[in-house]
C-alpha cells in the first residue's frame, strides 16, 4: 500500500477553544461553544448544542470534520434536510427495569 494515500488524523482544529476547568489544579478540559463567537448556537437546542459539542471534541479532519461542525451549527437550515451527522457518544446511560 502507498503511503500517501493513507490518511491520518490530524490536530483538532478547534484547539483555540479548548479551555481548562481550574479549581487550584488541573481538574479538566472542555471545548467551550461561546469561544466559537458565533451568534447561531444561542438558537440551538440543547440536545443540538450536546452533538455539537461531541463533534467539536472530537474533530480530526478524518471521521470528523470541520464542516460536520458547520452542518451542526447551522441547524436551523439544515434541520429539515436529511444531512447525515457524526454521532460518536463518550457514554450511554440505560435505565434497568429489572433490577
Amino acid at each position: 500500500m502507498d503511503t500517501c494515500s493513507l490518511q491520518f488524523p490530524s490536530e483538532n482544529p478547534f484547539r483555540s477553544i479548548l479551555k481548562t476547568l481550574d479549581d487550584g489544579g488541573k481538574f479538566g478540559n472542555y471545548y467551550s461553544l461561546r469561544a466559537l463567537n458565533d451568534s447561531r448556537i444561542d438558537k440551538l437546542p440543547y440536545s443540538i448544542r450536546i452533538l455539537l459539542e461531541s463533534a467539536i471534541r472530537n474533530c480530526d479532519e478524518f471521521q470528523v470534520k470541520s464542516k460536520d461542525v458547520e452542518k451542526i451549527l447551522d441547524w436551523e437550515n439544515t434541520s429539515p434536510k436529511q444531512v447525515e451527522i457524526p454521532f460518536k457518544p463518550a457514554r450511554v446511560l440505560l435505565q434497568v427495569f429489572t433490577g
